[in-house]
């Protein structure tokens, strides 16, 4: 048998591989996602009656839809919980914002706390050092500026937290003073899959929105149904604070301080990567997911502001995970297109062209109906997209996706927030002056 149909065997095989990972992230899309849920118990209840939680919204200037995102927390349908504010300057834009929202919903505990902490790079993780440290209970959700969320989706978060998903009505809940934290082969970690809304479109927003809403929720859903690895993008995460200050720093630069928690984690851009690695690694720890979504409202953002955003992930991840981020072209519906008409040619004769164009139409199918599957709980969210425009978008992302993958991969430095770092090859980063 010839190299060639060798290799041919091999690129078909990889080609399924990648359309059943592919179709995974749809199946869990749709079983998932294309229902309602049915209402927590935890709604009804009391709040001597269900776990606390502590509610961290960390903020750092004004971000698109910000009155409505903030808001989305002080609508839920819980009796326990407190809403933490997290600034670090007492004239940061937000602070209007927040006050009006307090203002609006004085039945809920709420309160802002502006620290000036500093434990390393990432303003994320300073800003929530002492908002952790003064929470009132042990059960942390942290949600990211830009996101909102449905008002049943805390007690379901709590439900799965708990590990009642399978089991609600005959479980016992446990009074918070008397709940340990999750302790090996428990759930650790709960997480969303967010959606991109757009109020303001511009090109770079709507191919962000379309990637957010397909390619990446696509593999997302897919990597964590199978769950043989850590898979957290921190946008909306549920964890203890207890099992967060046990975990040591994974950053190489305080091997020598044994710093423990939150601050261990604050030398890496990607603190929810790292937190989820300790979480699942070090503890032992599951991580589970939800079928309510985050709604991530996109602010303005031009083509190359998109091309950078994804070239500073690249690169983190790279640092990371270069085994798998090497691969991520294969994983492109252009690229895997390409080989997956080579070998079909190379085996049975079929035409390229033709393969081609019905792999990418299979692949452009595929991604609408995760799409709408997962816009199925929130279409009164955000103005309607209109689906040529979601095309447009679509294409344009999968045909900048192998040039930024290139671009991204000859270098290691990025702008974050506008200032220059580089993410050294422990994954931490450093500051360019």
């Amino acid at each position: 048998m010839a190299a060639a149909t060798y290799a041919a065997i091999g690129a078909l095989v990889l080609y399924a591989v990648v359309w059943t990972i592919c179709l995974n992230g749809l199946r869990v899309a749709r079983s998932r996602y294309g229902k309602a849920p049915a209402a927590s118990r935890l709604s009804a209840l009391p709040s001597t009656s269900v776990p606390g939680v502590s509610v961290i919204r960390p903020l750092c200037g004004l971000d698109s839809n910000m009155y409505s995102t903030l808001e989305s927390v002080m609508r839920l349908n819980y009796s326990n919980y407190e809403v933490i504010f997290a600034l670090q300057d007492p004239k940061d834009e937000a602070l209007p914002v927040v006050r009006k929202v307090m203002s609006r919903h004085p039945h809920v505990p709420a309160r802002v706390v502006i620290n000036s902490a500093k434990v390393g790079v990432n303003p994320k993780v300073n800003n929530l050092m002492e908002p952790v440290a003064q929470a009132s209970h042990d059960i942390l959700w942290v949600l990211d500026a830009t996101i909102a969320v449905l008002p049943d989706t805390l007690g379901h978060m709590v439900d799965a937290f708990l590990g009642r998903q399978g089991d609600e009505e005959s479980a016992t809940l446990i009074a918070d003073s008397e709940r340990p934290p999750p302790s090996r082969g428990m759930v650790g970690l709960v997480h969303q899959v967010p959606i991109a809304v757009v109020y303001q479109p511009s090109w770079g927003s709507l191919i962000e929105q379309a990637y957010l809403n397909s390619t990446h929720a696509k593999m997302y859903l897919s990597i964590n149904n199978v769950a043989i690895e850590s898979c957290i993008v921190g946008k909306s995460c549920m964890y203890s604070r207890a099992n967060i200050n046990s975990l040591s720093s994974p950053a190489p630069s305080l091997a020598s301080k044994d710093v423990k928690g939150l601050a261990g984690f604050g030398p890496f851009m990607a603190e929810d990567n790292m937190i989820g690695l300790a979480v699942w690694h070090e503890l032992g720890l599951k991580h589970t997911m939800t079928g309510d979504v985050a709604c991530d409202f996109l602010g303005t953002l031009s083509v190359r502001d998109y091309c950078m955003r994804r070239t500073r992930w690249i690169r983190v991840r790279k640092r990371m995970t270069l085994p798998a981020t090497t691969m991520e072209p294969l994983t492109e519906s252009i690229v895997a297109s390409l080989y997956g008409a080579w070998a079909v040619n190379t085996l049975f004769g079929m035409p390229k062209l033709v393969f081609w164009v019905l792999s990418m139409s299979a692949w452009l199918a595929t991604d609408l109906a995760v799409r709408k599957a997962l816009a199925t709980k929130v279409r009164h969210v955000g103005p309607p997209q209109p689906t040529g425009r979601f095309l447009l978008a679509w294409a344009a992302r999968e045909c900048l996706a192998l040039p930024i993958w290139i671009y991204s991969m000859l270098g290691s430095s990025v702008m974050w927030r506008g200032k220059a770092y580089r993410v050294l090859a422990s994954g931490e980063a450093r500051r360019i002056d």
